[in-house]
């Protein structure tokens, strides 16, 4: 996918005192599908739920990884009313 319009959500740090690794987090808007170009060694598997059952997936516990987690809370509160 492309994206036309993108919003910075901040950054994270994955492991604080034993990392440097910093993880920028972006909403990306205003999407368009393009013909993937990934590496020969890329396995990459896309799930597109509805924003909805994402976030019952995140507070279900479903969705377990931490920047995935950090990435849907700031959308969330990005995109709330």
């Amino acid at each position: 996918m492309q994206a036309g319009d993108w919003q910075s959500l901040g950054k994270i740090v994955s492991s604080p005192g034993v990392f440097t690794e910093v993880i920028h987090l972006f909403l990306a808007r205003a999407l368009t599908a393009v013909p993937a170009r990934a590496e020969a060694h890329e396995v990459i598997e896309v799930h597109w739920r509805p924003w909805a059952e994402a976030l019952r997936m995140a507070r279900d516990g479903e969705i377990d990884d931490a920047k995935t987690l950090a990435g849907l809370l700031r959308a969330q509160a990005s995109v709330a009313p």
